[in-house]
Formats: C-alpha cells, sequence, structure tokens
C-alpha cells in the first residue's frame, strides 16, 4: 500500500525525531515541529510514572534563550499554584520576583543585611534539637568560612560557646557567638582537659574568622541580627536568591550553604511542591560548602517534593569545577545520572559531540544540537527525544530579556 505525502509532512518530521506525546495536561512550553503543543510538568509526570525523577539540567549557549526559557518556566509553574526559588548569580531574576509577589534577598546589603544560620529553629522543638540544629548551622559556617573540615576541638569549642550563648538568652546570632568566642580565649575549662590552651587559641581563631563577616570586609552575607533573622522570605511563593549584589565568592562559598541549611528545613515541613533553579550550576560545584547539599537535594527530590534544575553553558561547565576522581566530578556525575529531563540549547559543534556521549544521544541528533535556532530546543526525557520551538507571549520577552541591560 502506497501513501502520498507533501513536503509540508516530510518537513513536519524533519530532522527523523519523533516520540509519542508526552502525557501531561498542564504548563504550556511551546510547540514541536509538528505543531503539536508541548506541555511539561516534572510532577504531574513523575506521578503517572513517564519520569522517576523530576530533576532537570538545561544546557546552551549565551544568547540562545536558555536564560528567557528557564524563567518562563519557573513563571508558569507559579501560575499552577507550585512554589519556585531561583539562586541567581547574574540578578537577573528581580523582574520575575516583583511580578509573581515573591521576594528578593540580596548578599551583600550592607551591615547586618546578611542570613542569620542561628534563626528559624521553631519554638515547638525540645532544647536539645534546637541546639543540634544550631550547631550544625555554626559548623557549617565556619566550614565553608575556612573551606576545610573543622578539627575535633575547633567542634568543641563551638559547641560550648553555643551552651553558653543559650543559658544568656533565647534567640541568637552570630553576635552572640562571637562574645563567647573571645570570651573564651581569657577563660580555663575544666572540660577541655589538658587541651586549655590549645582551645583558648583555637578561640581566638575562629573568633577572628567571624570578626570579617561581622565587623570587617565580609559583612552582610551571615550577620542577621536575631531581631530580623533573615528567614521570613523562605514562606514566600516564589524566592530569590540574589548572589549579583555581593559580587563576591564568599557569598557563594559561604552564604549559599547556610541558605540551602535554612531552605532544606523548611522544605521538610512543607508540603508544598517547589522548582529551585541554580543558575550557573558550575559555580556551586566549585564550592566545598554547598558540594553536599547539591548531592542530597537531586537524592533526595522525591523525599522533599522539588524538582531541580541546573542551568549551565556546557557539558564542560558541570566537570571543570573538579579534577578527574575529585568530589566535584563524583557529584556532578551524580546530578546528571539523578536527572531524566535535559532541555539543549544550542551547542557548538565539539561541547554538542560531548554532550551527545554523555546523554547517549544519536549522531542525528548530535547534529541537531549544534544547529538549533534562537528559541529551538532538544529534549530528552527519558528516553524520548523531542524538537521544541520555546513560546513567549509579549509580556514575558519584555520582562524576561537578558539582553535587556545591553540594548539600553
Amino acid at each position: 500500500m502506497e501513501y502520498w505525502i507533501s513536503s509540508k509532512e516530510v518537513g513536519a518530521i524533519y530532522p527523523g525525531i519523533f516520540s509519542h506525546p508526552l502525557r501531561c495536561g498542564s504548563v504550556f512550553i511551546g510547540r514541536e515541529q509538528c505543531s503539536t503543543p508541548f506541555l511539561f510538568n516534572p510532577f504531574e509526570l513523575y506521578l503517572s510514572g513517564m519520569l522517576n525523577n523530576p530533576n532537570i539540567i538545561v544546557f546552551g549557549q549565551i544568547g540562545f534563550g536558555k536564560s528567557a526559557f528557564v524563567k518562563a518556566l519557573l513563571s508558569r509553574h507559579l501560575q499552577h499554584g507550585f512554589c519556585a526559588c531561583v539562586m541567581d548569580p547574574k540578578g537577573e531574576y528581580q523582574a520575575l520576583a516583583r511580578m509573581s509577589g515573591g521576594s528578593t534577598f540580596s548578599f551583600g546589603n550592607g551591615p547586618g543585611a546578611g542570613l542569620n544560620p542561628l534563626s528559624c529553629v521553631p519554638g515547638s522543638w525540645p532544647a536539645s534539637r534546637a541546639h543540634a540544629d544550631r550547631l550544625d548551622n555554626l559548623v557549617l559556617t565556619f566550614g565553608a568560612a575556612l573551606q576545610r573540615e573543622l578539627s575535633p576541638l575547633e567542634s568543641f569549642v563551638l559547641d560550648e560557646s553555643l551552651i553558653e550563648a543559650e543559658r544568656a538568652c533565647g534567640e541568637l546570632d552570630m553576635f552572640d557567638i562571637y562574645e563567647m568566642l573571645m570570651n573564651m580565649r581569657h577563660r580555663e575549662y575544666e572540660g577541655f582537659g589538658g587541651f586549655g590552651l590549645e582551645a583558648s587559641n583555637s578561640a581566638g581563631q575562629l573568633a577572628l574568622e567571624l570578626r570579617r563577616y561581622l565587623f570587617g570586609d565580609l559583612v552582610g552575607i551571615v550577620d542577621g541580627r536575631k531581631t530580623t533573622s533573615g528567614c521570613s522570605f523562605l514562606v514566600n511563593k516564589f524566592m530569590h536568591v540574589d548572589l549579583f549584589r555581593a559580587f563576591r565568592p564568599e557569598a557563594m562559598r559561604v552564604g549559599l550553604p547556610i541558605f540551602m541549611s535554612m531552605l532544606s528545613k523548611q522544605l521538610t515541613n512543607s508540603s508544598r511542591r517547589y522548582l529551585i533553579a541554580l543558575d550557573e550550576a558550575w559555580l556551586a560545584l566549585a564550592s566545598p560548602g554547598c558540594i553536599g547539599f547539591f548531592r542530597s537535594y537531586w537524592k533526595l527530590a522525591r523525599g522533599y517534593g522539588i524538582s531541580n534544575i541546573a542551568v549551565v553553558h556546557r557539558t564542560e561547565d558541570l566537570f571543570a569545577s573538579g579534577e578527574a576522581g575529585s568530589v566535584s566530578e563524583k557529584v556532578a556525575s551524580g546530578l546528571v545520572s539523578d536527572s531524566q529531563t535535559f532541555v539543549v540549547f544550542r551547542l557548538d559543534p565539539s561541547s554538542a559531540r560531548r554532550l551527545g556521549a554523555l546523554l547517549k544521544l544519536s549522531e542525528r541528533e548530535v547534529s541537531l544540537v549544534s544547529t538549533l535556532a534562537r528559541g529551538q530546543s532538544f529534549w530528552k526525557v527519558s528516553e524520548r527525544s523531542y524538537l521544541v520551538d520555546i513560546m513567549l507571549s509579549p509580556a514575558e520577552r519584555s520582562m524576561f530579556d537578558t539582553d535587556k541591560n545591553m540594548n539600553s
């Protein structure tokens, strides 16, 4: 039996990629090359069994619509009742925060405007749990600041400082810890046994490091006061964490792990589902303090009820943060293996080949990725492939235009 088709029908299946439509009824993204509407919602697809995990990785060169797509994806999920959070090293999401009624938290807004790592402890928690929660964040803060694991003695010094601060007052901030560390330098503690001198020296060194964040060159990162805990924004429908204003690596290295620690506790006690986007994901993978959180966020996405979105320019960016066999490289590999949705905008031929090897794309798919036009995207959803034109409304195009500052 023969069938006659026109060049129009042939063009509709170019370049030979065909998959059955996704069984998804919400969140319009654009149109496939055959003009079929393309809808995508990771939570809905997970519940229907189409996906085993809801995590997403977005690849693409600068200038081909990657950032506008991520903003539209978050905005449209917000309109369907989901929540979103974005870690933004480029300062591009303020307009979306304003439009959605969300809030922006900026590191580097001046003295006293940072996070308070000792806040966000529910009043219903028993004292022992509250102490453990504060101590976790305290150790995390100093470990991120020093870029190494704390010694047993340093951890013990922080524990003793926290105990004394809790005895003195109910609510706490890092200024209380600084005061206790400074006092510890001049006191002998029987509990330290023969380590009294070493403990005193350790307290002094920790106090000097903390002083930079409270009174020195690094204010505005973890110097939030107890009266303004800096965590009220965690309950908002859209949370925008602006890392661009601080314009220094300490905001990413120290501030972001603290924020993610606070967020993880919020997620544990919330029934709402979040999309959590990390723009320029390679920056976080280069930060030792962030690595553990990203590993757990990707592994435990279903338990948290979240869909993680990592945004990178090229495949190489994921692995450039660490040497072969390093923790960073292993985490980057884990992000790929623990994701089932890959959205690819145009890549140069060499990057397209590397991505093809990573995602096991066909030669035709690899060739396609290096020829995509602006606003075109190649999707790999589980084992299915789609070629999608991202569609933005005039209002979205105006709001999400990354080149606005360059063109003004």
